[in-house]
C-alpha cells in the first residue's frame, strides 16, 4: 500500500502583518524537531504533527523529564567551547563503533498487530481558549495550567511567549517573557544556546553555568547528573556527515567524546545510563540502525534497521519506541511501529491507526506500563477527527473521541498534549482559535 504523508506545515499566526512579522522574527524556533538527528540533539520539548494530521511525526525528542531533586552545584570551572567532530577525546568511557561490525541485535518477539475496538469514552469537554484566529503552534506551561504560543499581537507589542490560562479561555492573551527559549525549556531546567556557547539554567534557583557544548543542545538525563550532545561537520554533504556523540556532567565537568556515527544522531536518554542513537554501518550503507548504546561498557544493541525509518519517538518512560516505515521494498515493513527499548517486542499497528501521534506523559514520570500513545488516525477525507489510544505493554487499543459526539477538526497537525497527560491543545481547522480538549482517564 502506497501511503501519500503530508509534509509538516509551519503555520503563520493569524491575524495580520503583526503577526507575519513575528513568525519572521522567530525563524525556525518553533518548527518540527525530528527525534533522531542527522547534526544536532533534539530540542528538549515536542513538537507538533504535520499537516491536518496526515502523516506521522508526533512529539519530538525531548529530555525525559526531571524525576529527582538532585541539584547541581553549578561551574566548576571553564571548559573548551568546541569540540572536533570525529577526534576522540581521552574516554574513561569506551567510545562505540559506528557499526564496523554488526552489534548485538535483540530478537523481537511479534505479538498480533493491535487493532483498534470501537470503545469511545462519554463526551469529552471542549474549551474554546482564544479568538480572532490565534494562534498557531500552541505548547504547555510546565504546570500544564496554560496554553502559549509565539506571537506579536500588534505592531506596538513585543514579540514573544504568550499566554491564556485554562481557568480564563477567551480572556486577553498576557505575555508571559521576550525569551523565546522558554517554548522548549524543560520544567526543572532553561537551556539558552547562541554563537558557541551553552548556558545550563536551573529554575528553581536561576544559577546558570556554561557547558562545552559549543552553542549546540544538550539533553539532560533522567536523573539529572550528566547531559549529553552531538558534534556534526554538518557544512558537509549530507552523504559524507559524521556525528561525534559527546558526554559530560551536569556542570559541564569530564566532557569526552562516547561515539562515532556515520550520517547518524542523538535520540534521546533512555535511562539514566542508557542512550537512543541513530547510524549506518558506513557512510554509503541505505538502511538506518535504531540502537541502544549502554554507557557503562558501551553494548550497542540494534533495535530496528530500515532505509526509509521516519518520526521516531521514545516514550516518557523510555521503555518503548514509535516509528514509521514508507516505501520499503518489502510492503509487509511499511507502517507505523513500536518496539520495546530492551528489543524483546515489536508491534506493527493496523492500517487504520496510522496517523499523527503523541506519547502522553504522565504527572510523574511513566512506567513502561503505564506509557499510552494518542494518534489522530488519518483518513484524508473524513469531515472531522478523532483520538484513539494505544497501551504498548497490553496491546490494548481503545477510541478516545467519537466525532459524533465531540466533534473536531484538527488545523495544519497542530496539537499538543499537557505535561499531565491530562488535555490536548489544538487549532480548529474551522475557526483558527487554539481550543483545548479534556482527554479523560487513562
Amino acid at each position: 500500500m502506497v501511503m501519500v504523508l503530508a509534509m509538516a506545515v509551519l503555520g503563520a499566526c493569524a491575524g495580520g502583518s503583526a503577526r507575519d512579522e513575528a513568525a519572521l522574527a522567530v525563524g525556525g524556533a518553533t518548527e518540527v524537531a525530528q527525534v533522531v538527528l542527522n547534526g544536532g540533539a533534539a530540542s528538549p520539548q515536542p513538537a507538533v504533527a504535520p499537516a491536518e494530521a496526515s502523516g506521522p511525526v508526533g512529539s519530538a525528542a525531548a529530555p525525559q523529564p526531571a524525576v529527582a531533586p538532585a541539584e547541581a552545584s553549578g561551574p566548576v570551572g571553564s571548559v573548551a567551547a568546541t569540540q572536533p567532530v570525529v577526534a576522540p577525546a581521552e574516554a574513561s568511557e569506551p567510545v562505540a563503533a559506528a557499526f564496523a561490525t554488526p552489534p548485538p541485535t535483540a530478537t523481537p518477539t511479534l505479538p498480533p498487530t493491535a487493532t483498534p475496538t470501537a470503545t469511545p469514552e462519554p463526551l469529552l469537554q471542549t474549551i474554546q481558549l482564544t479568538e480572532g484566529g490565534c494562534c498557531t503552534q500552541p505548547f504547555w506551561s510546565p504546570d500544564s495550567q496554560e496554553v502559549r504560543f509565539i506571537d506579536k499581537p500588534a505592531t506596538d507589542q513585543p514579540v514573544g511567549i504568550w499566554g491564556v490560562s485554562l481557568a480564563a479561555p477567551l480572556a486577553a492573551p498576557r505575555f508571559v517573557t521576550d525569551r523565546l527559549e522558554e517554548s522548549t525549556a524543560s520544567p526543572r531546567y532553561l537551556i539558552e544556546t547562541g554563537g558557541d556557547t551553552t548556558v545550563i539554567e536551573r529554575r528553581s534557583d536561576g544559577q546558570r553555568w556554561a557547558v562545552p557544548a559549543g552553542g549546540r543542545n544538550v539533553l539532560i538525563s533522567p536523573n539529572e547528573t550528566r547531559i549529553a550532545w552531538t558534534v556534526t561537520n554538518s557544512d558537509a554533504p549530507s552523504s559524507d556527515q559524521v556525528t561525534a556523540l559527546w558526554l559530560a556532567n551536569l556542570d559541564g565537568s569530564a566532557a569526552r567524546q562516547i561515539a562515532t556515527l556515520p550520517r547518524g544522531g542523538l535520540g534521546g536518554w533512555i535511562d539514566d545510563d542508557t542512550l537512543l542513537i541513530s547510524s549506518r554501518e558506513s557512510l554509503a550503507a541505505r538502511e538506518q540502525i535504531l540502537a541502544t548504546l549502554a554507557l557503562a561498557d558501551g553494548a550497542v544493541t540494534e533495535l530496528v534497521r530500515a532505509e526509509r525509518l521516519r518520526g521516531q519517538v521514545l516514550s516518557p518512560s523510555g521503555g518503548w519506541l514509535v516509528y514509521y516505515i514508507t516505501f520499503d521494498p518489502d510492503a509487509a515493513k511499511n507502517g507505523l511501529w513500536m518496539v520495546s527499548t530492551d528489543g524483546a517486542h515489536s508491534i506493527q499497528l493496523a492500517d487504520e491507526l496510522f496517523g499523527s501521534y503523541q506519547w502522553r506523559p504522565c504527572p510523574e514520570r511513566c512506567t513502561s506500563e503505564e506509557d499510552r500513545l494518542v494518534i489522530v488516525p488519518m483518513q484524508p477525507d473524513a469531515p472531522l477527527h478523532w483520538l484513539m489510544e494505544l497501551a504498548p505493554g497490553s496491546g490494548e487499543v481503545r477510541q478516545l473521541s467519537d466525532p459524533a459526539v465531540t466533534p473536531f477538526k484538527i488545523a495544519n497537525g497542530d496539537w499538543r498534549i499537557s505535561p499531565d497527560g491530562r488535555y490536548v491543545a489544538f487549532v480548529e481547522s474551522s475557526d483558527h482559535n487554539i481550543w483545548v480538549m479534556a482527554l479523560g482517564e487513562r
